[in-house]
């Protein structure tokens, strides 16, 4: 071979070399960047489920506070039904209300019931439904019942079932 061949083949060769120099610099970027680019977006959902694990750690921190709160209130449970009906007819009578019957009723789930007929002016009813949930005694109003009196207007008769549970004993049997 002649020395201007070789000078060409030696150049071709360094030129190849450095083409694939520059292609493989130029592929080699460009994993290098979709690799950050990846990396960037799971920086980014690292941030945001870092942020949802410190909200659910404040509701759960709010929630056992709550509870915490909720185990402390006291529950009165009335002593036995005689107390509990004349605490019921305590609230009617304060209210001007006239009980017509207070009977033993059917109650739900473990619970004693009385029902309760009565017949008065309507804000004085609602009145009672509101001094019944301050009694100062668990109860809770079952059903309800109004209806208009006919001879008196603003007048209303009733018939209502409030339940409570009484503690071991002093259920009145």
């Amino acid at each position: 071979m002649k020395l201007p061949r070789k000078r060409l083949v030696i150049s071709l060769v360094i030129l190849l070399i450095f083409v694939l120099i520059l292609g493989g610099e130029a592929y080699f970027s460009k994993k290098v960047l979709a690799e950050r680019r990846t990396i960037d977006e799971m920086r980014r959902r690292e941030a945001v489920l870092n942020r949802d694990v410190l909200d659910k750690t404040r509701l759960i921190k709010a929630y056992k506070a709550a509870l915490s709160a909720i185990e402390q209130y006291k529950i009165n449970l009335p002593e036995d039904e005689v107390s509990f009906y004349s605490a019921v007819e305590r609230e009617l009578t304060k209210n001007g209300i006239k009980v017509n019957s207070i009977k033993p009723g059917k109650g739900s789930g473990g619970m004693r019931a009385v029902n309760v007929n009565f017949e008065g002016p309507y804000y004085a009813v609602l009145n009672v439904f509101a001094d019944w949930r301050s009694m100062g005694v668990a109860v809770r109003m079952a059903s309800a019942s109004l209806q208009e009196d006919s001879e008196l207007e603003g007048y209303v008769r009733g018939t209502v079932t409030l339940e409570s549970t009484f503690p071991k004993g002093g259920a009145g049997r």
